[in-house]
């Protein structure tokens, strides 16, 4: 008999109690044998570990040490994982529907399993649903067409994230496992199963030039160099025309 989960949720975080403990609640209702949670916190110096440890009963592993940063520790708990699929829930993000039940469904060789997210504004109002069935993934190329918090990854094909990235990685990550293995593996699930809060360390300090540089990164790593020049006159348009005629016409952008 297999006694190994089906799905461990991952969730890092580091200074955020509050946040840590939005998703833990959301995650309580549907923690069960099948759902492995596992929490990595990067020594945290607040109230974070407290919060945690308040939940031991639903937490299955719970570590705390200093890391190179969030993707460093999404690759601690792929080590820690035992599940068939990895689902990365950062502190912040609330998980809506039972995850063994979507990933269930999935053909049994589904290299990813994805669904749609509800996304939020950094004050809480409602943005647009992201995320519908993949039907070129050389949409990576242009941005990330999917929520992470929303991407089931089958663990025996994920290997880690890139290091290398610091803001862009699940993207990368996303985009190299479906060139890989193909769109085909990749199932997609027609329902909302997360909210989330875009307000996290993406969004944070983060300059458009560090993004064209990360960006930069990506493409050469992948052959596809010619989508600097493709990103750079993009962003000279959408800057130096397309902004100031929204602005000409007192229209938001």
């Amino acid at each position: 008999m297999n006694n190994q989960p089906l799905i461990s949720i991952i969730t890092v975080v580091r200074n955020d109690a509050e946040h840590l403990s939005r998703t833990m609640q959301s995650i309580a209702p549907f923690k069960n044998a099948r759902v492995e949670y596992i929490v990595v916190d990067g020594a945290s110096t607040d109230d974070t570990l407290l919060v945690a440890g308040s939940r031991l009963d639903m937490i299955d592993i719970l570590v705390s040490e200093p890391d190179k940063g969030i993707y460093d520790a999404m690759n601690k708990g792929i080590a820690l994982a035992h599940g068939t699929y990895l689902l990365f829930l950062n502190a912040g993000d609330e998980l809506l529907a039972p995850p063994d039940n979507i990933v269930s469904d999935a053909p049994e060789k589904s290299v990813i399993v994805y669904a749609k997210a509800r996304m939020f504004n950094p004050d809480g109002s409602f943005d647009y649903i992201k995320g519908k069935r993949l039907k070129n993934i050389s949409r990576f190329l242009q941005g990330m067409p999917l929520c992470h918090q929303a991407v089931f990854y089958r663990r025996e094909l994920i290997g880690e994230y890139d290091l290398r990235f610091k803001v862009i990685s699940d993207r990368v990550k996303t985009y190299n496992l479906l060139r890989k293995y193909g769109r085909r593996r990749a199932f997609f699930v027609d329902s909302v199963m997360v909210n989330y809060y875009q307000d996290g360390f993406c969004c944070n300090g983060v300059t458009d030039a560090f993004l064209a540089e990360e960006d930069a990164l990506f493409y050469r790593s992948v052959g596809k160099t010619y989508y600097i020049t493709i990103k750079k006159i993009n962003y000279q348009f959408k800057h130096k025309i397309k902004r100031p005629i929204l602005r000409l016409f007192g229209r938001k952008f």
